[in-house]
């Protein structure tokens, strides 16, 4: 399912905040285990979380850009898989944790991403999702589009922009907590796009 691989990723940085609220430190330390007492059974450890440190794209998508549409927004951690390499990924959420914003490399090439955008917005309940709706966007990069969707599980209001520069493809993913009612989104969707065009002149070109 291509296009929940691209929601999973959205939803990394809200991930990423409850894993460290969870743990109540986000660091690579592992937590000692008090010895059990004679007769009782020890607790069983904390697991300790692999930190990284920020990915290169947070050189591009900085602080000051991702306070244009999360006012608070503030780097959140990295954490590192079990198993396999860490996602490229530049993530900020806001002080509440109820939004997102990220940027990555697409996973895919743009006729697939935008195949699955179309796709999903011919069906969206195979996802989970309504009120999906896909614009193609002037002047960013070579192609790009929008992608809009309310996810009816976890309550969040998407926008996806999704567009070519140069050898690679890139994925902007705002997503905030919204009304089961309205789904209203609390930035204009406009400004995403405005926030992937001020950036794009600073993405990295190789592979």
């Amino acid at each position: 399912m291509t296009v929940r691989r691209r929601l999973f990723r959205a939803a990394a940085g809200s991930l990423t905040v409850l894993a460290c609220g969870l743990l109540a430190a986000c660091d690579s330390t592992a937590h000692s285990t008090p010895t059990a007492a004679a007769g009782t059974t020890a607790p069983s450890p904390t697991p300790s979380v692999k930190t990284l440190p920020p990915s290169q794209l947070c050189t591009v998508l900085t602080t000051g850009v991702a306070q244009r549409i999360v006012p608070d927004a503030r780097l959140a951690a990295r954490v590192g898989p079990n198993k396999g390499s860490a996602p490229d990924v530049c993530d900020y959420t806001s002080a509440d944790g109820r939004s997102t914003l990220s940027l990555t490399p697409a996973s895919r090439t743009y006729a697939a991403e935008l195949s699955a955008a179309h796709d999903l917005s011919a069906n969206p309940s195979s996802a989970g999702m309504r009120d999906v709706q896909v614009d193609a966007v002037d002047a960013l990069g070579r192609q790009a589009f929008r992608e809009t969707a309310y996810q009816t599980q976890s309550k969040q209001q998407l926008t996806f922009v999704v567009w070519n520069a140069g050898s690679r493809n890139w994925v902007m993913t705002y997503a905030t907590a919204a009304s089961t009612s309205a789904a209203p989104a609390t930035v204009s969707d406009d400004k995403v796009v405005e926030a992937a065009r001020s950036i794009t002149a600073k993405l990295p070109t190789g592979k």
